[in-house]
């Protein structure tokens, strides 16, 4: 069956939200998606960077919007029943006014970046929180973005006319294009008189002043061009007062105001590096003392020492610290510590006068307690399968070590 192009009403009047249409076909695809084509729409579908229309045709959610060849499908949750032929269409209009503040605000942010830093925007995405374009720049300094954001604000505040036509090639040679037309029918310009001149099929408000505030949130590198994120209109409303809020918050933990934000932080880090200082020092005496507690329980072997000790659950960087810490001190020792907890680990360590090689050690016990490991002749450790107990690991070690000795 051959369909004629739907009417696309967003373009007679993008504020339209309600309207009825005529069912022209529904099909069922190989997805099991349901799609209809209505001979009108006020439903825009995906494309020129702007994501579809969501919102109710009937009681049927609109999933989505597609355009293919002229013709607008859309995607329902159910499909329509055969006595289905007049339908009431809706838009959600809050997220169809936000992309248009969006698309618009990205026209003037574009055109300021054109004019103010002779900066082409080689591509756009809106998001569900954030837009970027990309500039065909090297660099972007905070000056430059700062003045690029100042005359995009200007333009809004100025309230200008925002108008789309349709235009043929011979009468848009007349305009001063910010960018080539990517079509050569039905081109439509948007145009923000003295100002910006763009090809473009999105939706767009009326007027600059209902775009609201633009804002840079930030930049980065990306490809050889630069990545530019920002928000326009109510997406900046929102984000700042969510950032008021939070500032207001953290003002009052740390019992200043938003002027003395920067001071007490400054503060509060040097406090917490001291802090830590401290904490570093203190915990080096306690493990020089476990050191010494576990010295004096050493078992004699022939002409070194023996220390072996298990923890309940405690971090392997900690057993090799304090392992070292002994072997350091005693250099005749042959330390094993054991811990358990999320998984059953191990250390074995050496002084440099004990002559045994760790790694060979670990890699006589590993096999025994289904493990993985490794390390070098002074230090080395490993890992168990749980299923062995820490008192059975102690065993099984103890015997490779003696083994190991008496060769």
């Amino acid at each position: 069956m051959l369909i004629s192009a739907t009417a696309k009403l967003y373009y007679q009047n993008p504020y339209w939200r309600e309207c009825t249409a005529t069912v022209l076909q529904q099909i069922t695809d190989e997805c099991q998606k349901n799609w209809v084509v209505f001979d009108q729409t006020i439903f825009y579908p995906t494309g020129g960077g702007q994501p579809h229309d969501t919102g109710y045709i009937g009681k049927q959610k609109v999933l989505d919007v597609e355009e293919r060849d002229g013709v607008i499908w859309h995607q329902l949750d159910t499909p329509l029943t055969s006595d289905q032929k007049q339908m009431q269409m809706k838009i959600d209009w809050e997220r169809r006014f936000d992309h248009m503040q969006q698309h618009a605000g990205q026209h003037i942010l574009s055109a300021a970046f054109a004019e103010e830093c002779k900066a082409t925007t080689i591509s756009f995405h809106l998001g569900q929180e954030t837009c970027t374009i990309d500039l065909d720049i090297k660099e972007l300094t905070d000056e430059m973005a700062k003045e690029a954001e100042t005359c995009a604000n200007q333009i809004v505040f100025e309230n200008r006319d925002i108008t789309a036509r349709f235009v043929n090639e011979e009468e848009l040679e007349k305009y001063p294009l910010r960018k080539k037309s990517t079509v050569e029918e039905d081109i439509r310009l948007v145009i923000i008189p003295d100002f910006d001149y763009n090809p473009c099929g999105g939706t767009h408000p009326n007027r600059t002043g209902e775009v609201g505030p633009i804002l840079i949130l930030q930049w980065e590198k990306h490809k050889g061009h630069i990545r530019l994120e920002f928000t326009v209109g109510k997406r900046t409303m929102d984000l700042l007062h969510h950032k008021h809020a939070l500032l207001r918050q953290v003002s009052r933990v740390l019992q200043t105001n938003e002027a003395g934000l920067l001071e007490a932080v400054l503060r509060v880090q040097e406090e917490q590096k001291r802090l830590t200082e401290e904490l570093l020092q203190v915990k080096e005496e306690l493990l020089t003392y476990e050191r010494d507690q576990l010295l004096s329980s050493a078992e004699e072997l022939h002409d070194r020492i023996l220390i072996t000790q298990l923890y309940e659950e405690r971090p392997l960087t900690e057993l090799q610290k304090v392992a070292q810490l002994i072997t350091g001190q005693a250099t005749n020792a042959i330390v094993l510590l054991i811990t358990g907890g999320v998984k059953q680990q191990f250390v074995c360590a050496c002084g440099t006068g004990a002559h045994v090689e760790m790694n060979t050690w670990v890699k006589h016990i590993l096999p025994r307690v289904e493990g993985k490991g490794g390390g070098n002749v002074l230090i080395a450790q490993g890992g168990a399968a749980s299923r062995y107990s820490l008192e059975q690991i102690l065993e099984y070690a103890r015997d490779e070590l003696y083994m190991l000795l008496e060769k």
